[in-house]
């Protein structure tokens, strides 16, 4: 191995090392947040600093020298950063957040075409040409017409004899996804629990494209009703009324029908302070009883508000928290955000 390919991989040993050790860092930086599909994402890095000594000059403790973990300015006072696809990027963060990897349902709906090439055609591109088949036709001709001579076994193909490699198509399965999201914007749901959504919702939506690139996402708001909205809308939610939690179930329910679970992995995100009208709990688990088998995954996050928590988580996993698909848990924090994420992912 050359000095500079030994160079280039202590480099990137060093940037996954870092992507690793402030994942937790990365999780909540909102400069990520939004559309990155096949954007580079920057990682700063440490960098020493060395001191520069004038006669004269009193030595300082410290003078020039980053400690653990700063970053020290670069050329022109930027701190220094490094490069990374994001689909290494997250395949970086996984590893360090310890998140599962998803595994389709089903085979999918079928919207590629796999091209092999498995049959022989008389024309076709010399780089295609088929020796073995080209002399076995033209050891046929030679039979047929009496030249073959077993004393000087010479074959000289002819153009009739000529046959090349084809393709033929054949249908190829592909696995793909709908993600819904639900957020619960009552009264009680204020701007930081609204933040600690925008989060999970981003992560989860990258680490969902990550294993299906074919995506689907769908997004609705609810307080005692609940309504589709696009994903702009969604992350720029504000309080309302009162919550009806069966609301948001009801219609995802609707909004679902359109992708079957035999051809999608079908994921269901909710979002809630777990205050709920008196009387809505029942018809909420009813719907879930619905819905749970028919989704890869429920996940309902439970965030904790001005006045507390709800009592709607609680009261799911009495009534469901032996079900498969089902994925539940609070968030009373950023420091929450990790082990969050990866039990709404299914780890």
């Amino acid at each position: 191995m050359r000095p500079i390919e030994r160079d280039l991989l202590r480099f990137k040993e060093i940037v996954r090392g870092e992507v690793k050790k402030r994942a937790r860092e990365f999780l909540t930086r909102e400069e990520l947040f939004g559309q990155v599909e096949g954007r580079l994402v920057s990682i700063p890095l440490p960098q020493l600093e060395l001191p520069k000594i004038v006669y004269g000059e009193p030595l300082e403790e410290g003078l020039g020298l980053g400690g653990p973990g700063t970053e020290s300015l670069g050329p022109g006072g930027h701190v220094p950063v490094a490069e990374l696809e994001l689909e290494e990027f997250l395949d970086l963060m996984g590893e360090a957040l310890r998140l599962p990897r998803l595994r389709p349902k089903g085979e999918g709906e079928v919207t590629e075409e796999a091209f092999r090439y498995t049959t022989i055609a008389r024309k076709g591109p010399r780089g295609l040409r088929h020796v073995r088949r080209t002399l076995k036709e033209s050891l046929k001709r030679a039979l047929i017409t009496g030249e073959y001579r077993p004393e000087e076994p010479l074959l000289v193909p002819e153009r009739e004899d000529l046959r090349y490699k084809a393709p033929k198509t054949k249908p190829r399965p592909h696995a793909q996804a709908v993600v819904l999201f639900a957020l619960d914007v009552s009264g009680s749901m204020r701007e930081e629990e609204l933040r600690l959504v925008k989060t999970l919702s981003f992560w989860i939506t990258l680490w969902i494209k990550r294993h299906f690139p074919r995506l689907e996402r769908r997004y609705l708001l609810h307080d005692a009703e609940a309504w589709e909205v696009s994903e702009e809308e969604f992350f720029r939610a504000r309080e309302g009324g009162g919550t009806r939690l069966s609301s948001a179930l009801l219609l995802a329910e609707e909004i679902l029908k359109p992708y079957p679970e035999a051809f999608y992995n079908r994921y269901l995100y909710h979002f809630s302070d777990g205050e709920n009208w008196q009387g809505d709990t029942a018809v909420a688990l009813e719907a879930l009883r619905r819905l749970l088998p028919t989704l890869a995954l429920y996940g309902y996050a439970q965030v904790q508000g001005p006045y507390g928590q709800g009592h709607f988580l609680e009261d799911l996993k009495e009534a469901l928290g032996k079900e498969e698909g089902l994925a539940a848990t609070e968030v009373r924090g950023k420091e929450d955000l990790p082990l969050a994420l990866r039990r709404l992912l299914g780890g």
